[in-house]
């Protein structure tokens, strides 16, 4: 057996003995550097080999490595009683280690629908989102994950089916800055499962694992199996020397791409970033490539990005006029000016959709996620405005009342503060550096038709308070949904904040 310190090749020889194993396991943990002392670790198990066997191994090896452990089901409701049972069975397995248990439940199903994806995709999405919540609410540093070296050679194959390069053939990393630890990777299945029926430790088997139905599948049962019987029966080990190779080249082209986007990049908001593309495109095609990936896994850190969804990104970018909208999963890629954005999906536009606000001195929320406070007093010249954008003062004798709140419709026209006369508020919009694709979520305030109030950026000459005004009204606007508050902070980032 290789000595465990080197571990050049994975451990492959099913006929350790358990004292090894955890040798092994907790020598790879520490060359690694996979945890550090006290860390609250939330250990992923679904109820299989993989995963039972990582419980119980960081189990065995918590008071050596210093680890407070916790664990986490995912139950995708896929498959029924059986489903059930193998919730049953974790959480009764948590129970009897007297370890925290988080149970989590998702419909995978109408994900894979919805956004037009596959089921495993989709369950891989909504268990890894439930437990990256979980870690984030109860503290958990690290998320453990059951992976071995034979999911590294499945997944060298699926990624070599689809095209992939040298990033994506490389595979896992045995940690990410996030915080995901896979202890295992450098283990074999048939050493674990052999070591669980060495020490009597209970598992389970999901059925759907059998079902040719899926591509894993049919290369774990049908493909890896020839090209060991006929073409090389160290296959595992072969292609984890590949992959070493490849994480060595990934390592260097990583710190490029990272010093690269410090150039190119910009992270203007929470889960928002924009690309320069006059710099982009002055870097080899090969790194702008990276650029874009390593721009989308910021936000589709689940999901593999293709070299055809790549292709069509830099097509965007290049093209002669901004606008276009891509969707990639969770992830929107928009062309604006000289600038790629690339932010988290969301939610389909108002449209027209119309509010009333309240007389003075009330306040409404309007469906789609703002809150709006009516003030009227009389008007003091000496007194300054308030200097924020979700503030409005307007001389109230010049409006017409009702006031509603409304959004962006072709056509629209409007008197910027200051500007000699009106003009399409698509201009005023383009002037002040709001993007097309933000302009459907940008409010308007109405009075007799006419926009009094492009919130956020500025108020119509008409209705500007003067030295002769009596009364002043107040529109304070305040978004109330976590929608609402996304959008307002991206707004900030990339308008104006003049009213």
């Amino acid at each position: 057996m290789p000595h465990p310190g080197g571990l050049s090749q994975p451990l492959l020889d099913h006929t350790v003995s358990a004292k090894a194993l955890l040798q092994w396991v907790l020598a790879y943990a520490r060359r690694q550097e996979l945890f550090t002392p006290q860390d609250r670790v939330l250990v992923a198990v679904s109820g299989g080999p993989d995963s039972v066997a990582l419980l119980h191994l960081l189990y065995r090896l918590k008071d050596e490595l210093d680890l407070d452990l916790a664990v986490g089901h995912f139950d995708h409701g896929l498959r029924g009683r059986e489903s059930e049972e193998d919730a049953r069975f974790v959480a009764d397995l948590a129970r009897s280690l007297a370890l925290p248990f988080h149970l989590g439940q998702g419909e995978v199903r109408g994900l894979a629908q919805a956004a037009k994806i596959s089921l495993q995709m989709a369950g891989r999405q909504l268990r890894l989102n439930f437990l990256k919540e979980t870690c984030r609410g109860h503290s958990y540093r690290k998320l453990a994950l059951g992976h071995t070296a034979d999911d590294q050679v499945e997944l060298f194959f699926l990624r070599l089916l689809r095209g992939a390069g040298a990033e994506g053939l490389k595979g896992m990393w045995p940690s990410t800055p996030e915080g995901l630890v896979r202890p295992l990777l450098a283990v074999g299945k048939a050493v674990l499962v052999n070591w669980l029926e060495q020490e009597s430790l209970p598992y389970r088997q999901d059925s759907s694992n059998l079902s040719r139905g899926y591509l894993r599948n049919r290369v774990r049962l049908d493909l890896l199996p020839q090209l060991r019987r006929h073409y090389n029966p160290r296959l595992t080990e072969a292609i984890w020397r590949t992959q070493a190779l490849l994480k060595e080249d990934e390592r260097l082209l990583a710190a490029q791409t990272a010093h690269a986007w410090a150039a190119v990049g910009q992270t203007k908001a929470p889960d928002f970033f924009s690309l320069d593309l006059p710099r982009l495109f002055t870097l080899d095609p090969g790194l702008q490539k990276r650029l874009l990936r390593a721009t989308l896994g910021k936000l589709l850190d689940h999901q593999e990005i293709t070299a055809a969804q790549v292709a069509s990104l830099l097509a965007l970018a290049q093209g002669e006029k901004s606008g276009g909208l891509i969707s990639l999963g969770e992830a929107q890629v928009a062309r604006a000016g000289p600038e790629l954005h690339i932010f988290r999906r969301l939610p389909v536009p108002p449209g027209r959709t119309a509010t009333l606000l309240p007389s003075p001195s009330e306040r409404v929320d309007s469906p789609e996620g703002w809150r709006w406070q009516i003030t009227s007093r009389p008007h003091d010249p000496q007194k300054l405005r308030p200097d924020a954008p979700h503030f409005a003062w307007l001389d109230q004798d010049r409006l017409t009342f009702p006031l509603e709140v409304r959004y962006f419709r072709p056509g629209d026209r409007f008197w910027p503060l200051g500007s000699p006369g009106p003009k399409k508020l698509q201009d005023f919009l383009v002037d002040s550096k709001i993007p097309r694709w933000l302009r459907p979520y940008l409010p308007l305030i109405t009075s007799a038709g006419r926009i009094v109030w492009v919130v956020g950026l500025r108020v119509a000459e008409p209705v500007k308070l003067t030295p002769s005004s009596r009364t002043v009204l107040e529109i304070n606007a305040t978004p109330n949904h976590a929608t609402t508050r996304r959008l307002w902070e991206i707004l900030q980032k990339v308008g104006g904040k003049e009213i």
